[in-house]
């Protein structure tokens, strides 16, 4: 679960390394495949995304169990981002780490074929 200022981490190739969430726009937390507002508190020197920057990100991996339809659970060690635009295309073009195939049915087909692996 992300609540506003939870910190977390980015894992797509878009220069940006930490962020802040500010807002969630579902509930009082985001949980995986939710849609948050971040502020941008770390980038690599090269980056297109300024410090300070507001943007939006999809929630990609949590600490907190989730629990599937089947009755299984997965947690992941850290949380984790993927940065998209106002159109609502991701930023990055790979996305580092394993994402869960909930995000396909939350409408993030193009996150879930940009990853790597998929649980």
């Amino acid at each position: 679960m992300l609540y506003p200022g939870s910190r977390a981490k980015v894992c797509d190739n878009s220069g940006v390394l930490v962020v802040k969430c500010i807002n969630c726009y579902s509930k009082q937390y985001a949980q995986v495949g939710d849609l948050i507002s971040v502020v941008i508190e770390k980038v690599l020197p090269n980056s297109k995304h300024p410090k300070g920057s507001i943007s939006k990100a999809i929630v990609c991996q949590t600490k907190k169990k989730m629990k599937r339809g089947d009755g299984s659970s997965i947690k992941f060690d850290l949380n984790s981002v993927a940065l998209i635009s106002a159109s609502g295309n991701p930023v990055g073009t790979r996305v580092f780490g394993p994402v869960v195939h909930e995000l396909r049915a939350a409408g993030h087909t193009k996150l879930v074929s940009l990853s790597n692996s998929v649980f």
